[in-house]
């Protein structure tokens, strides 16, 4: 099962598009372990490069609590977060009262008195999660080899009642939410906030039909695998989803290109190096830049920016350490790049050094922004990946290198040009013009 490529161009092509996901059974396989989840990181990818195209917001809408999510989940702003099925979120969130802490408690009570020694013991085959609105009851544990067993604590639970609190059933779940907030709500709320020309919103369990029902005609729901669903479109399981994610991701891309303004660039061009961060399995890997680890492409990128901006009067604080952690350092630099590109200081002119005379602006357009295209490039290779680099920025920048001549290689920054292939893209042409075999 796969979407109908006409929704997946009508996704790409779309003036504005809002695209929400659920986290477990959509990004993340279902096991027996909360924290023990496999999570699909070509889905990551793809969500974190359509976050840094221009009219596209995307957004995480789950029913984990936000401190659980971050345990899991390494994506970032400009994608947004929303917890506890919605009533944790920056956006449309809210506060817990004392009344709904009483009712929880009050679930805390009943719940161990009606499954008593099943939560108990070295082994106990029946965990509570506690979230700041809501209790769960898991039992997928159990369900391993036991499902009805586990269906007989779930049928127990779910007879648990009580005013202000709403029950729901879910995949080996029993969930009680203080909350009125559910998934539906809070995509509601979203929609009106953004008002997207199209809304899609993917999800795989009951919790998620309240999001589909939420969803304007002409908006896109998908249901992950088997059963009957408020959903107009259907995928077969998460594979699929990461194969939906990156088909719109790609797509939408060509569809928009690469924006000329300079803090959408940033955030477009930046977002295909995070995607690539994301899917890093091994630093210390080779890369086509000779001598360079996939560690040393980061390290590149993050210490010669700062020391420029210096001759600028800037100082670009990044507290991560890039050795012991080259994914956190670069998301760091990115939200430090980020603030500067819109802050006042991207108009300051340097005072000395290699961009004397440039403004912060005019050197980050110059030089960071292919610099971290090209690596993009480098750093994909290093783990067996290909990445199809923008085709017209890429021109631009060949063009702009073949235009210094001889004085390319007399820099010492680059090798000698490399033969391109027979039909090979403008970002292969460039690639190879600045030295890199590509095949």
């Amino acid at each position: 099962m796969s979407l109908d490529p006409t929704i997946v161009r009508r996704l790409a092509e779309a003036e504005s598009l809002l695209l929400v996901t659920d986290f477990d059974g959509t990004l993340a396989d279902l096991t027996t372990e909360i924290y023990g989840v496999p999570v699909n990181v070509d889905s990551l990818a793809a969500l974190t490069h359509l976050a840094g195209l221009p009219a596209t917001h995307v957004a995480v809408l789950t029913g984990r609590h936000l401190a659980g999510l971050a345990r899991l989940c390494p994506l970032r702003a400009p994608i947004i977060f929303a917890g506890s099925h919605g009533a944790e979120s920056a956006e449309h969130g809210d506060c817990l009262t004392e009344e709904q802490a009483a009712r929880l408690a009050e679930v805390d009570a009943a719940l161990d008195a009606a499954l008593g020694a099943a939560l108990h013991g070295d082994h106990p085959d029946v965990h509570i999660e506690r979230k700041p609105f809501q209790r769960v009851v898991h039992t997928a544990r159990l369900a391993a080899t036991d499902q009805a067993a586990a269906d007989a604590h779930l049928d127990r639970a779910q007879q648990i009642g009580m005013p202000g609190v709403r029950v729901s059933r879910g995949k080996n779940i029993v969930e009680f939410s203080v909350s009125d907030r559910t998934k539906g709500t809070w995509l509601a709320a979203e929609i009106e906030r953004v008002n997207p020309a199209v809304a899609v919103f993917i999800g795989d369990d009951t919790t998620d039909e309240d999001g589909f029902r939420a969803l304007r005609p002409g908006d896109v729901g998908v249901k992950v695998g088997p059963g009957e669903t408020a959903a107009g479109e259907r995928v077969a399981d998460i594979s699929a989803v990461s194969d939906l994610l990156t088909q719109v991701a790609a797509a939408r891309a060509v569809h928009l290109g690469i924006p000329r303004e300079l803090p959408a660039r940033f955030e477009a061009l930046a977002a295909v190096f995070s995607a690539e961060v994301l899917r890093v399995n091994d630093w210390s890997a080779a890369t086509p830049c000779a001598g360079w680890s996939a560690r040393d492409i980061v390290d590149h990128l993050l210490t010669w920016y700062p020391a420029n901006l210096r001759d600028a009067g800037i100082d670009l604080e990044l507290e991560t350490d890039i050795q012991a952690d080259p994914a956190g350092a670069w998301f760091s630099f990115v939200d430090a790049v980020r603030a500067l590109l819109l802050d006042a200081g991207v108009n300051t002119t340097f005072h000395s050094g290699p961009d004397e005379g440039r403004t912060v602006g005019q050197a980050t357009a110059a030089f960071l922004l292919p610099d971290i295209f090209m690596h993009t490039w480098d750093l994909a290779r290093s783990q067996g990946h290909d990445v199809e680099l923008d085709p017209a920025y890429a021109a631009r920048n060949l063009a702009g290198l073949q235009s210094m001549g001889a004085a390319l290689q007399e820099s010492g920054q680059f090798g000698p040009p490399a033969p391109a292939p027979t039909g090979a893209t403008p970002g292969q042409q460039l690639m190879a013009y600045v030295g890199r075999a590509v095949d």
